[in-house]
């Protein structure tokens, strides 16, 4: 056994809880997302318009994984290395650890929405709305709104948090960054549409299968956290209506608060989950950032703390691999 390898994912996890509770998303240069989102912003604008087959988006997959994975890496030893400056490795692996996942930045985003409601400001919640989701927000209807708000914090259970740190709790540091790496270029080209429908199809689908254990977590979560707060009020299971969203992993966070809630979620002319359910009011909205925050609190002691456990004392010292931090120089 290697207590070492569990005290150091330990450390670094609440030492980036922490920053996350205290000064939220950390800067720029330190953001997985950022980083990135600019890097593949800047190498898709010289290959897409002469590349846009699946093998182009693969090779452009990995190889932006790589280009940000090993320097990174590299860095955390290093500086693992010194044992002098062993609070600065803690502080540099924490600070890039806790731009994997997020935590208070759902609530800066949805209560905005929230006070807007409450105030009768349709316009000022649709500002802020469009702030959280892709969907065009100047028509839709205080309902509306609230749907939307709702679908966003359902996803951002599995986004947000469960698959970083499930990710984190199986592949250390190396596998959060490499979720939101995935995750972020996810959001950039996993679309449908003519320019990015073969190129980043590999992007959707790398997506798609580290949300598939995440995504059912998440469902858990919603499940086990409605349960407490009291919240149960379905009328329907979900196995009824995971079925009216394309995005399957997207379906069960989705579907799961809106059979617990026990309200209608709908998307214009793409879905409507729980077509029985109530329309959604401004109480549904926080009470499903109540579940979120509470699903956030059972992940990590119920499923991250216990999986870390594992992994980092039975697996990790036996697999010489890039992600047990300790790297040949």
């Amino acid at each position: 056994m290697d207590i070492e390898l569990l005290k150091i994912a330990l450390e670094g996890f609440l030492v980036a809880l922490a920053i996350d509770l205290v000064f939220g998303e950390p800067r720029g240069f330190f953001h997985i997302a950022v980083i990135s989102g600019n890097i593949s912003e800047r190498i898709s604008r010289r290959i897409i318009n002469k590349h846009r087959s699946e093998l182009a988006g693969t090779i452009f997959l990995i190889g932006i994984i790589i280009l940000i994975l090993i320097p990174l890496m590299v860095l955390f030893d290093i500086l693992y290395t010194f044992d002098e400056i062993f609070i600065i490795f803690i502080l540099v692996f924490a600070i890039f650890l806790k731009s994997t996942f997020a935590l208070t930045s759902m609530g800066k985003h949805i209560n905005p929405i929230v006070k807007s409601l409450e105030k009768g400001d349709l316009e000022s919640a649709r500002f802020h709305l469009s702030m959280c989701v892709r969907r065009d927000t100047s028509q839709l209807d205080p309902e509306g709104v609230c749907s939307a708000a709702i679908e966003t914090v359902s996803e951002g259970i599995t986004d947000s948090f469960v698959g970083a740190l499930f990710m984190y709790s199986i592949f250390s540091i190396a596998g959060a960054i490499v979720y939101r790496i995935v995750n972020t270029m996810d959001s950039m080209f996993g679309y449908r549409d003519e320019k990015y429908l073969h190129f980043g199809k590999p992007t959707a689908l790398a997506d798609t299968v580290l949300n598939y254990i995440p995504a059912r977590i998440t469902a858990v979560l919603v499940y086990a956290s409605a349960f407490l707060l009291n919240y149960n009020m379905r009328k329907t299971k979900l196995s009824n209506v995971i079925y009216a969203i394309q995005s399957r992993n997207a379906a069960y966070s989705i579907g799961a608060m809106a059979v617990l809630l026990n309200v209608r979620l709908e998307k214009k002319g793409k879905y409507i989950v729980n077509r029985n359910g109530f329309p959604p009011t401004v109480t549904e909205v926080k009470k499903g950032l109540n579940i979120f925050y509470l699903s956030f609190v059972l992940m990590t002691l119920f499923i991250f703390f216990p999986v870390l456990l594992v992994f980092s004392i039975f697996v990790w010292p036996h697999i010489p691999f890039i992600f047990l931090i300790k790297i040949p120089l």
